[in-house]
């Protein structure tokens, strides 16, 4: 709106004039190239440095009678304007300025005159072209030829340079060339001078500073397009405002639900590990259901000193700074360790058994990862598994080669499970954000999934530099065997 106001203060011109003007630059620019150059062929006619153009004609039967009453061809006594041929009677060329075609085409049309001899000059025009002929006192001839055109009044002007009215032509078409080139890159230069504004704001506005005012120029539609911006801007600021003020609302809201729950688990892992050391102490020299309870408030108590480190995270992620995990070195051997400690507790909650297979090779091998990331990557594909197998899953790590040598360069993580297996739709989109069309594989054992899982196990293996896959295990009978998902990561 500021842009409008300023508008109306000053008085703005429309496009129209402006294309107008430079219109009208073009016409006065062309107009003056052709003055000056038809002023420069003018001088030139008059400075004796060109003959006009009817020259040739007017004195034709003049410059003959002067060969004849010198009785010789002498180039001095020929101006320029003319081509001459002396010929002699038998036809026999003597001296010539003539050439190829031309010289051809002037014998055959005087021949008759030579036949019935020229004592008085004869003049006669053919095909554009003016013939004198003129016979001299040894029976041989003098014929001149002349267009209707300008020509140098020096022989050697006319014979190095084009013709003077085509000269002229040829410069007044550069001159409007340039003329025309030169004012349309000033043209342009000033639309984007007054266009610029505009880009200025949506350059800003790209980059969100959508704290400033959109400018003006001084052309009426331009300036009807940056007031819009400045309303588009204006609007946009608004609307991100808001949206800033909810998010800072949700984050506040979730950080105190994340810290409020740090309260109750930190009672539930209490409890869990005083379960936990009563069950071993009264059962200590039993394997029986004591043992059982003992190991089950363990994995009770070690699952929430998991919710509490995630509690944590989750609060640093809803203050705006999380710090990203950091990549180091690790022994592939030791990570796969790790994600069957975490993901040993579920199976066992859920009743499921839990396979694991491991390549001997994992020990020698290094990879540069967010092991806590990786690990929590693993971890929900494995929880995906329990919650649809029937009553097997299987966790695989191994090494891959890829490269020309025979070095193993990736680590590969297999996850599978003997459920329904994978719908045709979460084969294709089950690794995007909130996908939950897997009708395939409903009713999970933990209750219901958030299409939130594979998508960040998706992006984790990406963020390493690797992939994630998604297929269905089929039986030697042809028949679905479950669902399959391999991560490949590279080796360091």
């Amino acid at each position: 709106m500021a842009a409008l106001d300023r508008g109306r203060r000053t008085w703005r011109m429309p496009l129209s004039f402006v294309i107008a003007r430079y219109f009208f630059y073009v016409l006065a620019a062309l107009l003056g190239v052709w003055i000056v150059s038809f002023t420069a062929f003018s001088m030139a006619l008059n400075a004796g440095i060109a003959y006009p153009a009817n020259y040739g004609a007017a004195y034709a039967s003049d410059t003959v009678a002067a060969v004849q009453a010198t009785d010789m061809v002498n180039e001095d006594l020929i101006p320029s304007a003319y081509r001459y041929v002396h010929v002699d009677p038998n036809g026999t060329v003597l001296a010539t300025d003539l050439s190829g075609e031309n010289l051809l085409r002037t014998i055959d049309a005087t021949t008759k005159q030579r036949t019935e001899g020229a004592q008085e000059p004869q003049v006669f025009g053919l095909d554009g072209t003016t013939y004198a002929i003129g016979e001299l006192s040894d029976g041989s001839f003098c014929i001149l030829t002349s267009t209707y055109l300008p020509e140098y009044t020096s022989r050697e002007l006319r014979d190095s340079l084009p013709n003077p009215q085509n000269l002229m032509i040829a410069f007044g078409g550069a001159g409007s060339a340039l003329a025309v080139v030169l004012i349309a890159r000033r043209a342009s230069s000033v639309l984007v001078r007054k266009m610029q504004p505009l880009t200025e704001a949506a350059e800003r506005i790209g980059r969100e500073e959508l704290d400033f005012s959109v400018g003006e120029s001084n052309v009426r539609q331009i300036d009807d397009v940056l007031a819009a911006m400045e309303r588009m801007r204006g609007s946009l600021a608004d609307s991100l405002d808001a949206r800033w003020r909810a998010e800072r609302a949700q984050r506040d809201q979730v950080a105190a639900l994340a810290h409020d729950l740090k309260t109750p688990l930190t009672v539930i892992r209490a409890n869990a590990e005083y379960v936990a050391d009563e069950a071993r102490m009264l059962g200590a020299d039993d394997t029986g259901a004591l043992a059982d309870i003992a190991a089950a408030a363990q994995d009770a108590a070690d699952g929430c000193k998991q919710v509490d480190r995630y509690v944590q995270l989750l609060i640093e992620a809803s203050r705006g700074g999380a710090p990203e995990g950091a990549k180091r070195q690790v022994t592939v051997a030791v990570l796969a360790e790790s994600i069957m400690q975490a993901a040993a507790p579920l199976a066992r909650a859920a009743g499921i058994s839990l396979a694991v297979e491991q390549d001997r090779a994992l020990a020698d091998a290094r990879a540069i990862v967010d092991a806590e990331a990786i690990e929590r990557a693993v971890v929900n594909l494995a929880s995906n598994a329990i919650d649809h197998a029937r009553k097997r899953v299987r966790v695989m790590f191994n090494l891959e080669t890829n490269g020309p040598d025979s070095t193993p360069d990736t680590f590969v993580i297999m996850v599978d499970d003997d459920g329904p297996g994978f719908s045709p739709a979460a084969l294709e989109h089950g690794c995007e954000r909130f996908f939950r069309d897997d009708a395939s594989r409903t009713g999970a054992a933990s209750g219901a999934h958030y299409g939130i899982g594979l998508f960040t196990a998706a992006e984790t293996a990406r963020d390493h530099g690797g992939s994630l896959e998604l297929s269905n295990r089929v039986s030697a009978d042809g028949s679905p065997a479950g669902a399959r998902v391999v991560v490949r990561l590279p080796l360091a």
